[in-house]
């Protein structure tokens, strides 16, 4: 071989050494490239997972995105759809006088992002031609960078911003590669944002129940409150005091119905602390809001200043600042309107929607506070008239019967009086027993979500709609075989505290399908879980037995009016006896479980024609007396069934039954079996006069020492 070959040979040689080493340190290169961009992207999803600030999380974010591109220029920005506005949350740029901007969504570049729901990567000639077909518009007039990229923030089917990344030098331009990465950090942001949002929705979700929890103990107090008393100037003064204490109050009044009906008598009305004097405005006034309200029977809710302006105002002293927002309710007890409430402001659009629920809760104890003054008064007049007619008697016997029928009116009086104040004491106990679930059961809510997964939260709140629905009312024997078998399936299934658990799940009528039930059970804070789930079951519970007694209260009054001048005009409508029936068992519920067995016979009925109120008065007095014939200790068994056109509802106690000279005046008016100052002896005659309206009829069985036995027979098509 000549030198010259040996030569060529080595520099080829020498030749293919330095490729081949140019395409190692090539392969190095990419595979390190590979590896800190697998190293990145790892960094951006567990990014997504951590709980940081925002701030600090978008900052990491730029960070690692600007180890993989240029990314000198970095906007992450918010959508809100419902207010159609974008905010940036987040700029880097090399334009020390850009800030952070909040604009309307539009024809910008970053709406156009948003608009199409795609990831754009945009030189000036792109810009240009998308200006020039009205795609976008730029909004400083001219394109200001050499390279741009916009990804929407997508998660779920639903836009919650976009990232933007820009280069304004001619060296930097970013590729279909690049817009890729940005596109997979996109992803994880809006991931992030996604759960960011339902966090603050849920945090909004609690402070609304919180504020709703608290809005049921304000409007609890109020009802204690105002059904403490039967003065109605003690009544407006409270409703004016809470009112005071709760919403923007300049002027309060309150307004009833004359005795004639044809006018509102405001007997209460305040202005600016100032109390004006009393006046009167005729229904048909032109310009009386209050008169308009009670027209209509509707609430009037007023920031209307020329209807304001227009309304007449007070008698005795001048206005100093014009009124500008105002609202107006009917009184309504027992059904019909009996007067107007009002409050007003000197500021603009003064109540909002929670300040409005809790006027409206208010003014409907207002109401029945109102209407049993009212009644209290014309009966402390009927006491009056009574006193009168027997001082009388000493002077004329011709006054005699009159003077004994006015003497029992006033028995009647201290029995409605005695009656009364067995719901006002339901009203105030229910209001204790909601002040202390919200104690125990709201307080610890917020840190127990905190500690359940989604999946928990769903299984607690259908846990709490559970205890929610409607239930029958058990007996104490009843109930006790119930939590037995519930406790014997706990202890099966090897959970501890079966026998406490089990009560828990009785109460909150979760007791029917414990495997539902077991993800809550074997949860660490199964406990925390069944406590605040029945705290909450308690205050809805306790609301349901204020408003129970309160129609109660109404009943009563009711009853009192029944006697004193029956037949009044009605509304006759379709009704279930059964459910009127379970109605009277919930008021009576406490004195039923201690001591006294229920039996239901209910078989499937037909409604019936009546008049609702005035039957559920029969039932209430026939189980009234059931229940104080056996001391509230024996069987009280109550039958409900067809029978040809007629349907036959039964009553029966185990008490001490009647002899039969008791039986032949049960239904005589006054006659009673009960010590002094317990009964008025007219409570079977109004029933008596209630089935009789219907074309009804009412039977007694009664055996001494072995109980009696009230029969109801009523036409299922009423009185014709």
């Amino acid at each position: 071989m000549t030198e010259p070959d040996a030569g060529a040979r080595r520099m080829a040689t020498e030749s293919q050494l330095v490729q081949r080493v140019d395409e190692l340190e090539r392969e190095v290169a990419e595979r390190r490239k590979g590896e800190s961009l697998q190293r990145a992207l790892y960094e951006i999803a567990s990014l997504s997972a951590t709980d940081s600030p925002e701030h600090e999380h978008y900052a990491r974010l730029h960070e690692i995105v600007g180890r993989l591109m240029d990314a000198r220029n970095f906007i992450i920005a918010t959508y809100d759809a419902e207010q159609g506005m974008i905010r940036e949350e987040y700029l880097v740029d090399e334009n020390t006088n850009e800030v952070k901007e909040t604009f309307p969504y539009g024809e910008g570049i970053s709406s156009l992002v948003i608009r199409s729901r795609r990831p754009w990567l945009m030189d000036a000639a792109l810009f240009q031609s998308l200006v020039a077909q009205g795609e976008i518009r730029a909004a400083r007039g001219a394109v200001d960078f050499n390279s741009w990229m916009g990804v929407p923030l997508i998660a779920q089917d639903r836009v919650y911003g976009l990232i933007i990344v820009q280069s304004y030098s001619a060296d930097i331009t970013y590729t279909q590669a690049d817009l890729d990465l940005l596109s997979f950090v996109a992803s994880h942001v809006a991931a992030t944002a996604a759960r960011w949002q339902a966090n603050a929705a849920l945090k909004r979700a609690m402070d609304d129940l919180a504020a709703s929890a608290e809005t049921l103990r304000l409007v609890g107090n109020i009802g204690k409150d105002l059904t403490g008393s039967l003065n109605t100037e003690a009544i407006c003064r409270t409703l004016e005091k809470r009112f005071s204490a709760l919403l923007p109050v300049d002027v309060f009044g309150v307004a009833l119905l004359s005795p004639a009906g044809d006018a509102l008598d405001f007997l209460f009305y305040v202005e600016d602390g100032l109390i004006d004097e009393p006046s009167s405005f005729p229904l048909d006034h032109p310009t009386s809001l209050a008169a308009l309200t009670f027209r209509e029977d509707r609430e009037l809710t007023l920031f209307n200043e020329t209807q304001l302006a227009n309304a007449p105002s007070a008698s005795c002293f001048d206005e100093s600042t014009p009124i500008l927002s105002a609202v107006f309710r009917p009184l309504i007890a027992n059904g019909r309107r009996i007067g107007v409430v009002t409050v007003q402001s000197h500021q603009a659009n003064a109540y909002n929607e929670r300040e409005l629920e809790v006027f409206r809760s208010a003014a409907s104890f207002a109401a029945i506070a109102l209407a049993n003054a009212d009644a209290f008064a014309v009966a402390e007049d009927a006491r009056k008239q009574a006193a009168k007619a027997l001082e009388d008697q000493h002077q004329a016997e011709a006054q005699l019967v009159h003077s004994e029928k006015m003497a029992a009116l006033g028995q009647l009086i201290a029995g409605v009086a005695h009656e009364i104040n067995t719901p006002i004491g339901a009203i105030k106990s229910s209001g204790n027993n909601i002040s202390d679930a919200l104690d125990s059961a709201l307080l610890g809510l917020p840190a127990l979500m905190d500690e359940l997964d989604t999946k928990d939260r769903g299984h607690f709140s259908a846990l709490v709609a559970r205890a929610n629905k409607p239930k029958n009312v058990l007996s104490t024997r009843e109930e006790r075989a119930v939590v037995r078998e519930v406790t014997a399936a706990l202890e099966a299934l090897g959970l501890d505290q079966a026998r406490h658990r089990a009560g828990l799940l009785v109460q909150l009528q979760s007791h029917t399908d414990i495997q539902r039930m077991l993800p809550l059970l074997r949860h660490p804070a199964a406990d925390r879980i069944l406590d605040i789930a029945y705290g909450i079951s308690t205050i809805s519970t306790n609301a349901g037995n204020i408003n129970t007694a309160v129609d109660r209260v109404a009943k009563i009054i009711f009853a009192l009016k029944s006697f004193s001048r029956f037949g009044g005009v009605q509304v006759w409508t379709e009704s279930d006896l059964a459910e009127g029936v379970e109605t009277v068992l919930t008021i009576y519920q406490n004195q039923i479980k201690h001591g006294t067995e229920l039996v239901r016979q209910f078989q499937a009925m037909p409604q019936v024609r009546c008049l609702p109120d005035e039957i559920n008065q029969v039932w209430t007095n026939l189980i009234h007396n059931a229940l104080q014939a056996m001391d509230h200790k024996g069987t009280l068994t109550i039958s409900m069934y067809p029978e040809g056109e007629d349907v036959l509802v039964s009553v029966s106690d185990t008490g001490c039954g009647m002899p039969p000279e008791v039986q032949k005046r049960i239904f005589e008016p006054f006659f009673t079996t009960k010590p002094a100052g317990e009964g008025t002896g007219l409570g079977l005659d109004i029933v008596r006069k209630i089935v009789e309206k219907h074309r009804g009829r009412i039977t007694v069985e009664s055996e001494v020492g072995r109980g009696t036995t009230f029969i109801v027979r009523l036409p299922i098509a009423g009185a014709g």
